[in-house]
């Protein structure tokens, strides 16, 4: 059975890491989450204010808002019903700032192999968040 068709909007600076996400969604199988990859807050507020997206994947600091909580503000307030997936190599630095309840994974250590063990599934993760108005980090 086929997947439910996702179109995410992916907030990134670095184009490593977009391609480095979208490489490991097909690795897991899913093709059928298309990505829209935007560089600034100032660009991710424009096309969350147009709508059309099932997911916001966030990271946290972007060349025009460097400070976690002006990223979630803008974006809270900008995304509508639209649920936020947060995935940012700064959670560890960041966590002081964005309160107990939210669960994070650092993206630094979510495409790791270690072991033998796989990274983690970044498509089940965007599919899990889709359809959750709880906010969520990975």
């Amino acid at each position: 059975m086929a997947n439910q068709a996702l179109h995410v909007l992916h907030v990134e600076d670095d184009f490593a890491d977009a391609m480095l996400v979208q490489q490991a969604v097909c690795e897991a199988g899913d093709f059928d989450i298309s990505f829209e990859v935007v560089r600034t807050l100032r660009e991710a507020k424009l096309r969350m204010q147009a709508g059309g997206f099932d997911l916001i994947l966030l990271d946290l600091r972007l060349p025009d808002s460097v400070h976690p909580t002006e990223t979630l503000d803008v974006a809270r307030s900008s995304a509508g019903d639209t649920p936020l997936l947060v995935l940012s190599g700064s959670m560890a630095v960041d966590r002081e700032y964005l309160g107990e309840e939210i669960a994070s994974l650092d993206k630094n250590t979510s495409f790791k192999i270690e072991h033998g063990r796989k990274g983690a599934n970044i498509a089940q993760s965007i599919r899990n968040a889709v359809g959750t108005e709880d906010f969520l980090s990975i």
